[in-house]
């Protein structure tokens, strides 16, 4: 199986460290991961969306919201990120 890259990205409305700490905990599992921004990440795994946002959808209350998208073959630009080497993560498939 071929990995994708997904994009996920959050905010707290409610119990904030709760809900950090329990993504961070879910992150810190995952196969590949690079945080871009503060609660925006690049995940990098073999499973399907659904699979994916079921093993996060957990950790957030009905006030939280959250976004994941597959960008595995998109296009990227970008300027200034927290983690370094994005092009050759991201082309590492």
């Amino acid at each position: 199986m071929t990995n994708k890259i997904y994009l996920f990205s959050y905010e707290t409305s409610g119990k904030k460290e709760r809900t950090e700490a329990c993504i961070s905990e879910r992150l810190s599992k995952l196969y590949d991961v690079k945080q871009v921004h503060k609660g925006v990440y690049l995940i990098k795994t073999i499973d399907e969306v659904s699979l994916f946002e079921k093993y996060l959808r957990e950790c957030f209350d009905r006030k939280d919201t959250y976004f994941i998208v597959e960008i595995t073959e998109q296009k990227k630009r970008f300027i200034n990120t927290s983690s370094t080497d994005i092009n050759s993560w991201m082309e590492n498939i």
